[in-house]
């Protein structure tokens, strides 16, 4: 009875609305047809995606208008940051078919052309990608690649010296030593090392695609502090940590080409009245030495159970005063025990061998150190600028292998230092910007983007093994260290700021020259006694045009 009076309400009903449709108007059945098709729309693609069918189909409703031109990147959690740096370098060096150990071709017959180190060529100096995630309001994670390697070892000249700065072997130059060499003059493959091992001990440069990568962490209820903990630049000088894309020059000053290495570690920083006093305390590996010979720091296992204590300290006495402009001064310095049970390499010069696998570098007691200052003055020369900085460092060098005359076996500790001084005219800081801007001159207003520059640098560059007599079957314990002076001139053009700017420097470059030694009374070491030049001057000046792109 109940179904009989659900159908008859449902025939009664259906009955009304067929009637109401046909005495619709042709506006009525546009305006419902209207909406049958809106209605559609929705319903096959989802709020603007594609229907999500299958697995194919799900992934094109997941990335559906969410990425494509101009449109924002999102990440699973937190916010993401995309930058990158790239310079293009072109480059030319003054040839010299002499290198400056010229005594080798005089006294051995071993060739020391120089003619690998001084051709001309293309080169990207850095291909920067800096992805940084905020995970949230406390932390965020920096990981920073660079395919070139960065300063890793390679086949390019190094600058502003082609004679070796950083990564060189303790023999004079720029030599560096692979697998195979080290297995020719060492018979290391007797005791079947890996590669592995080479690079624990100091022997090999690793890689150094991976630059960055650390974790920062700066709670608000900790005020005026972070943490950072993973791979990073240690906090050294004020050069070596400043943003490569950002230099004065194109290449940074020979002392800090050191300090610009990645270490792994961990490091609080804090900061006060504006930032106008920091100050930076941490703890890194620093596997192999402050001398830098054969081995970097970044990407490889510690080669000893210590760790180095780092401290860098930042005052700004001045700071944008209307007065007397900006001044800055820091200094930092690191100390930390090198080596561990090594005690060099035993044997002469055909059966050299570790004293203990992979740690064949000696206890030692080392320490480096950089301080310098910054002034930028205000009034009629605004937009003048002076830096200088000052580096010291002391370690021992891993035993040698390539020295001149002997393997160095068991070298002792030696230091260097250096410094440099530079100072620059920004026009589009200066009196005449506003003039210049709007030139009606286009060449005129051109120069309104206009920096010059000038740097003075001097560092022991050049290492090799102690120059005195040797007496037959021993080894050099001592290294000597010859400085090199460079004046750098240069012009940077901003086109857009730093993300788009043109660098042209030329360097003159001025190696040590004329170095006397005594002969050895014709030994087997030195066939022809008295005395003879050990060094000459190379012919190594350098121009370089860098462009650069930065996001």
């Amino acid at each position: 009875m109940c179904i009989n009076r659900i159908v008859l309400c449902l025939v009664a009903m259906s009955s009304v609305f067929m009637a109401k449709a046909m005495a619709s108007t042709p506006d009525d059945y546009s305006n419902l047809k209207k909406e049958v098709e809106d209605l559609r729309k929705k319903l096959s693609t989802n709020g603007g995606a594609p229907k999500a069918v299958g697995p194919i189909g799900k992934a094109d409703a997941m990335v559906a208008n969410k990425y494509g031109p101009n449109a924002t990147v999102t990440t699973k959690t937190g916010k993401l940051t995309i930058g990158g740096l790239l310079q293009v370098w072109n480059y030319r060096i003054q040839n010299d078919n002499v290198g400056v150990n010229a005594f080798l071709n005089e006294q051995f017959g071993i060739a020391n052309t120089n003619e690998l180190a001084d051709n001309d060529g293309f080169r990207i100096r850095r291909a920067e990608i800096k992805l940084s995630l905020d995970v949230n309001d406390d932390i965020t994670g920096v990981i920073v690649i660079d395919p070139t390697g960065g300063d890793e070892a390679n086949s390019f000249p190094g600058l502003p010296t082609n004679q070796g700065v950083v990564g060189s072997g303790i023999v004079a130059g720029n030599s560096k030593f692979s697998l195979d060499d080290i297995n020719t003059f060492t018979g290391f493959d007797r005791f079947n090392q890996s590669t592995k091992q080479f690079m624990r001990g100091g022997l090999m440069t690793p890689n150094r695609v991976l630059q960055d990568a650390y974790i920062n962490y700066h709670p608000a209820w900790i005020p005026h502090h972070d943490f950072t903990i993973g791979q990073f630049k240690p906090p050294m000088s004020e050069e070596g940590n400043r943003n490569s894309g950002q230099l004065d020059f194109v290449e940074r000053a020979m002392i800090n080409q050191f300090s610009n290495q990645r270490d792994l570690g961990f490091a609080v920083h804090g900061t006060w009245f504006k930032d106008r006093f920091q100050y930076w305390i941490g703890v890194f590996d620093t596997a192999g030495s402050f001398q830098n010979t054969f081995a970097s720091y970044q990407n490889r296992s510690d080669d000893n159970d210590e760790k180095d204590l780092t401290w860098r300290i930042l005052g700004r006495p001045l700071w944008n005063n209307k007065t007397f402009g900006s001044l800055e001064l820091g200094y930092s310095r690191q100390d930390g025990v090198h080596g561990e049970a090594g005690r060099g390499l035993n044997g002469g010069l055909n059966t050299a061998r570790p004293n203990v696998d992979g740690l064949s570098l000696q206890e030692t007691h080392a320490c480096r150190e950089y301080a310098w200052m910054w002034y930028r003055p205000t009034g009629p020369v605004r937009g003048w600028w002076l830096r200088g900085e000052y580096a010291f460092m002391e370690d021992r060098p891993l035993p040698g292998l390539g020295a001149i005359i002997n393997i160095q076996t068991k070298p002792r500790v030696f230091n260097r230092e250096g410094f440099y001084a530079a100072t620059g005219y920004k026009l589009s800081d200066s009196i005449w910007a506003e003039s210049l801007k709007n030139h009606s001159n286009w060449l005129i207003k051109m120069a309104y983007d206009v920096e010059f520059a000038y740097r003075y640098e001097v560092f022991g560059n050049v290492l090799t093994d102690d120059v005195t007599a040797y007496d037959p079957g021993t080894s050099p314990v001592h290294t000597d260290v010859f400085r090199t002076s460079v004046h750098t001139a240069g012009i940077n053009y901003y086109w857009k700021s730093y993300n788009v700017r043109t660098q042209i420097n030329y360097s003159w470059v001025s190696e040590p020259e004329g170095h006397l030694i005594n002969g050895a009374g014709g030994s087997r070491f030195f066939p022809n006694p008295g005395p003879f030049r050990r060094f000459r001057e190379v012919k190594n000046n350098v121009f370089v045009i860098s462009q650069q792109i930065m996001w």
